[in-house]
């Protein structure tokens, strides 16, 4: 075999193994999204589910969901993408009702059908040391994940339809958070109870292992600017403007 051929035997090898090679990237086997950096230093665990609302199922379905253990809020802020930190607007613990004894935030990736890698944080200000299911103490939560485009404009008007139907037998209030977004305001019902469960992070050291849990809440739901905010809270709502507070949040106003 001559030199040429051999050349030729290799350049088609070499163009070979870089085709195997991008398939795998499609697996996300190897692939380097530039965000990924940010997840350095980050101690990952196994998990079980994903937080979403059920009413709206936006968020339901995600691919090769990865957890970390909480962190601080602070460090996890710096954890996430710029242009997502940059549309958080953290409210002070001197806002809240009750005293807060835990600040934490959790950090959630997963991967959308474009090989991005999409980030979730869950900020939880808890009145209990621990965490939420103790003695009913109060808490607020806010869990924001990237979703680039408007899904509400992405839906079909039989599905805008029945999502509206489902949302009025839910007892829904549709609050106008800008002149073409909505925030959707969930309260107890008429008999006091929580007619939907909110759903939130919860890690359990002992194991080191994150779990999805649900408890009573208050909840406000809203896409807007790129992200998809899920806001709970029991806290007493007599003493404080809740919504104001959410629509600081999401708004910075």
């Amino acid at each position: 075999m001559n030199i040429k051929k051999s050349c030729q035997y290799l350049s088609i090898a070499i163009l070979f193994m870089g085709m195997i090679s991008c398939s795998e990237n499609d697996k996300h086997t190897g692939f380097i999204d530039p965000n990924e950096e940010l997840l350095i230093g980050l101690s990952e665990v196994e998990g079980y589910d994903h937080t979403y609302n059920y009413d709206f199922n936006i968020l339901k379905e995600r691919e090769s969901v990865d957890y970390y253990i909480p962190v601080s809020i602070g460090q996890a802020l710096n954890r996430i993408p710029a242009e997502m930190r940059n549309k958080i607007n953290l409210i002070s613990t001197s806002e809240l009702p009750f005293d807060v004894n835990t600040q934490k935030a959790n950090i959630v990736t997963s991967w959308n059908d474009k090989n991005q890698l999409v980030f979730q944080i869950q900020i939880s200000y808890l009145e209990n040391d621990e965490s939420y299911a103790t003695n009913f103490k109060d808490f607020f939560t806010i869990s924001v994940t990237q979703y680039p485009n408007n899904p509400f404009d992405e839906m079909s008007e039989k599905e805008l339809e029945t999502l509206k139907e489902d949302l009025e037998k839910r007892r829904y209030q549709n609050l106008k958070l800008t002149d073409t977004d909505t925030l959707y305001y969930l309260p107890k019902s008429d008999d006091n109870m929580w007619p939907r469960m909110f759903d939130y992070y919860k890690y359990v050291e002992v194991e080191k292992r994150i779990y999805k849990e649900s408890t009573g809440s208050y909840q406000y739901y809203a896409w807007y600017n790129g992200l998809i905010f899920k806001i709970g809270f029991n806290m007493d709502i007599s003493t404080v403007d809740a919504e104001a507070l959410v629509r600081k949040i999401i708004l910075a106003s």
